[in-house]
This record gives C-alpha cells, sequence and structure tokens, in this order.
C-alpha cells in the first residue's frame, strides 16, 4: 500500500507540478445475487470489491477539476457550468460535472481539485468501474469541501443521477449501492428512491470469488438487456400492477393466459430470486455455507430456463453458461457460480472451496486468459481517504 501511495504522489507531482494533500480510493463491486429484480423494486445482495480506483488529490483554489486518469487526456470540468451536454455522454468529464450538479442541487458545496488517478478494474470485469469513478468524486467532494457530512446513500443517488442525465445511461441504483456502502450489502428496493441497506460480514473463509470475463461485445446487447424490464412490467400489468413487487407468483400464474411466454418466464425468475436473496443472507447470519451455495447455483439455473441471459441466442461457445459450465468442471462441481450483471455476454462470478482454487485459476486463465481471470475479495469499506499529508 505504502509503494502504491508514493506512486500516486509522485505522478501526481509530475502532472501538477505541486504535492498532493490526500489519496483517495473506491472498489468496484460485484452482485452476488438478484440478478435483474432491482427494476421491478426486488432484492439483491451485492458486495464491494478490492479491484479500486485510487487517485491523489489536492484542492486547486479555483471553480475549476482536472482530473488525469492513467492512460486518458486530462479531464478539464469548469464547475460554473453544470449543465448536462450530450456531447460529454459516456465521458468522465460528464461523471464530474453530473455528481457536482447533483450535489450543488441539494445545497452542498463544490469546488476545484486536481486528481491524479489510476485503476485495477480490468475491462469487461463487469464490476461497475462508472459507479467506481462517481463515488470517488463524490467523496473527494464530500471530504475536501463539506467535512464529511453527506451520507453514503445520497453520495450513491448523485452517482447514479450522473450516469443517468450526464452519463447517457439509465441504470438503477445497484452499482452505485454496492460501491458506496461497503462490505457485503442487502438491499430492498422496493420504495426504489430510498433503497433498504443492510450490511453483513462474509463468514465463509473456505469459499473464495473468482470473476471470469469471457468477452463479447456488449454495444449491440441493448434491446437484449431492455427486453428483461419490459417482460416483467408485461407480467405485472397482466396482474393489475406497476411492478412485480406489487404482486404475488401466485397472481402471475393466475393470469399466464394474459402474458407472453417470456413475460412469465422472467416473472417467476423475479419472484424466485427474491426468495433466493432472502435464504441467503439468512444463511450468511446463521454461517449456513451449504444453503448460501445453493442460492448461487439455484440463481444460474433460473436465469438459465426463466430469464435466458446466460448466452445470446444459441451461441453457447464463449458465452456465460460456457464458462459457468467450465468453472463447476474444474471445481468438482463443489462450491457454485452465476451471471455476474446484466448477462448475455461478460462475466460470470464464482464461489470455489479453497482446495479448488489454484486448479480453477490455472484451468480458467488457460481458456480465457490471464487477464479475464482473477480471484477478488470482499472490500469493508465504500470510498476512502487512504492517506493524508
Amino acid at each position: 500500500m505504502e509503494d502504491n501511495v508514493s506512486k500516486l504522489l509522485s505522478k501526481y507531482k509530475k502532472v501538477f507540478a505541486s504535492d498532493a494533500e490526500h489519496v483517495f480510493s473506491c472498489g468496484g463491486r460485484f452482485e452476488i445475487l438478484g440478478n435483474h429484480t432491482d427494476h421491478n423494486h426486488g432484492l439483491c445482495l451485492a458486495s464491494a470489491c478490492n479491484l479500486e480506483i485510487v487517485a491523489s488529490v489536492s484542492k486547486n483554489g479555483s471553480n475549476k477539476v482536472f482530473f488525469q486518469s492513467l492512460g486518458f487526456e486530462l479531464d478539464k470540468v469548469d464547475l460554473s457550468d453544470l449543465n448536462a451536454n450530450e456531447k460529454e455522454y459516456a465521458t468522465s468529464k460528464g461523471l464530474i460535472r453530473g455528481v457536482a450538479a447533483y450535489l450543488k442541487g441539494l445545497g452542498y458545496k463544490v469546488g476545484g481539485f486536481n486528481a491524479y488517478s489510476e485503476s485495477t478494474i480490468f475491462k469487461g470485469a463487469g464490476v461497475s468501474s462508472s459507479a467506481a469513478f462517481e463515488l470517488l468524486v463524490g467523496h473527494i467532494f464530500n471530504v475536501l469541501f463539506n467535512n464529511g457530512k453527506i451520507s453514503k446513500l445520497e453520495l450513491c443517488k448523485a452517482g447514479k443521477y450522473a450516469e443517468n442525465e450526464y452519463f447517457g445511461k439509465k441504470s438503477g441504483l445497484l452499482d452505485q449501492i454496492g460501491v458506496g456502502f461497503g462490505g457485503v450489502v442487502k438491499i430492498d428496493f422496493k420504495n426504489i428512491s430510498e433503497p433498504l441497506v443492510e450490511q453483513i460480514e462474509f463468514p465463509f473463509k473456505d469459499l473464495h470469488f473468482v470473476l471470469v470475463n469471457t468477452g463479447g461485445d456488449h454495444s449491440s446487447l441493448s434491446d437484449l438487456y431492455s427486453s428483461i424490464p419490459s417482460d416483467m412490467y408485461e407480467a405485472a400489468k397482466a396482474c393489475g400492477h406497476n411492478y412485480l413487487v406489487e404482486g404475488t407468483f401466485e397472481e402471475v400464474e393466475a393470469h399466464k393466459s394474459e402474458m407472453s411466454e417470456m413475460a412469465y418466464l422472467r416473472a417467476k425468475h423475479y419472484y424466485g430470486e427474491n426468495s433466493r436473496v432472502r435464504n441467503a443472507f439468512k444463511a450468511l447470519q446463521d454461517n449456513e455455507q451449504e444453503t448460501f451455495l445453493k442460492m448461487i447455483n439455484e440463481s444460474r439455473e433460473s436465469s438459465t430456463k426463466y430469464l435466458k441471459n446466460m448466452m445470446v441466442g444459441s451461441n453457447y461457445k464463449g458465452s456465460p453458461l460456457e464458462a459457468c459450465d467450465l468453472l463447476m468442471k474444474y471445481s468438482d462441481n463443489q462450491g457454485a457460480v452465476k451471471i455476474n450483471g446484466g448477462g448475455f455476454a461478460g462475466s460470470v462470478i464464482a464461489l470455489v472451496p479453497t482446495s479448488k482454487l489454484e486448479k480453477v485459476l490455472v484451468k480458467m486463465k488457460e481458456h480465457y486468459g490471464e487477464n479475464n481471470v482473477q480471484e477478488i475479495f470482499v472490500r469493508d469499506s465504500g470510498p476512502k481517504v487512504i492517506y493524508n499529508n
């Protein structure tokens, strides 16, 4: 840690010709359970992880942010203009401006700072690098200008607002809460603007999280992603509701003839997944490892049979489903594995027993490449300051 901090401080000095006053850190997040439930006000189980963005930072006495990320051009954001700009969609500049706009709109202070950052979140990891960046920026404003008085949930909302309105991505709050609270969290989205968050320690010392990026281009999959909430809304509407959280699966069964087959199947996944989140959270509380793993594997089966987001069409080769099958094969059907995030392409998350970890890592790296397979760890904090000068 000290070596990394020293390097960040040194690189900041090269970029800005002055000394940094602080070093900030914010981890990514991975999904444990609750795949595609948040948009229908369901339950999720997520965790912050050790893959992180770190930044050396100082106030600069101006009303401008100068943010240098390794490998990218210097971002310059004038905080006197906090209007959204479509030209800044899908850019870190847009996220900085959006977070500042949200916080200032609530009466919090924002001001200029310089930052140099590096990231260990590898491309395609599905651990929410954008949310990590948003929460890092929010925490910088919080610490430098507001004496740390902005709540975790408010910072998460700032990140969501920036991503929705300034980045052009209509995501929910799951990523930001997973990043912003730290540790393992159960999130109840029944009141989607004020979700309930419960934190818990991960008790199973013999289980290791392994993240596998299967690759695949997400840019052409937006219609597939949007079809999932659309089908769930269809099922809810057939039962006389706006969202599935307002009803029961018994109602879906009773109105099955009034909805498409896919709407019915995806509603079945939704109610089953909520039940699995409840059971898994209780298993964490009661130290019941077998039950916990069972819920993860049942989630994978549900994603395959009902949610149908484990591959694109019948393209098994290179799909998340193939990765899940390989992980179970190399762990000798011990542990558990499921999709991580939106699905169809991208990453999967596995829980691997210590006795199988080395074999799994070696075999999966042979198949997917050294940079696409990584053991990750639960990070017990949200964004934080790791150095003060």
